[in-house]
């Protein structure tokens, strides 16, 4: 475990020139000048682990390595900068954005995952820790848009669009997620989740599966 690490460290840091560590420290200022750079194959392909992109709102794309897998959650991080905890394509936690998800819980029977049409709504308790929120119950219902094929550094992949709608009127906050889940396994491949009432969306592209991943 050690030796991966390591290795983490050298992809992450200084075995690239271009840094994670450097774009992490920049992404508020990418954010507002708007830029799109996404990840190159060639980048992701270096990194033999399970990795994603992340994009904060409008910020340039950074890389997230697949640290540990613990059940069905998998933490993914950038460097120490920044760590994404994720739960079967949902966001569950996050450390080191601007904003951060304290935690999210399901307190209803409903799957974790993206659910497509003529699931009953589904209950979350959310925390906001700099907010000083606890526990603020989100009600969310889900919504199939049908086919849509989406395209990952070249490679197409057929997925369903899955909308997901959430209200939580203790902070009278409403936001859509959205999520392209694969036609033949349900993995999201793709999703735009928002985490925080004050922030953009995040926007995850898986680019290497983890290795358990049957799509």
């Amino acid at each position: 475990m050690s030796r991966i690490w390591i290795l983490l460290a050298c992809f992450l840091t200084a075995c690239t020139r271009d840094s994670d560590v450097v774009r992490v420290g920049s992404i508020l200022l990418q954010a507002v000048r708007g830029s799109a750079e996404k990840i190159p194959r060639e980048r992701a392909a270096a990194v033999p682990y399970a990795s994603m992109g992340l994009e904060f709102g409008s910020s340039a794309q950074v890389l997230l390595v697949l640290g540990t897998a613990m059940g069905d959650e998998l933490d993914w991080f950038a460097g120490e900068q920044i760590f994404v905890a994720t739960r079967r394509g949902r966001v569950i936690r996050t450390a080191g954005l601007p904003y951060d998800l304290g935690g999210i819980h399901p307190l209803s029977a409903t799957a974790v995952a993206a659910n497509g049409g003529g699931m009953p709504p589904a209950l979350f308790s959310l925390d906001f820790p700099d907010l000083g929120v606890f526990g603020a119950t989100a009600q969310c219902s889900s919504r199939d848009l049908g086919d849509d094929n989406i395209d990952i550094l070249g490679a197409r992949i057929a997925t369903r669009h899955i909308v997901e709608h959430c209200a939580v009127q203790v902070m009278r906050w409403n936001f859509d997620n959205e999520y392209w889940t694969d036609k033949t396994t349900g993995y999201v491949w793709r999703s735009s989740q928002h985490i925080h009432p004050k922030a953009p969306p995040l926007i995850l592209e898986v680019l290497r599966p983890e290795q358990k991943n049957p799509g």
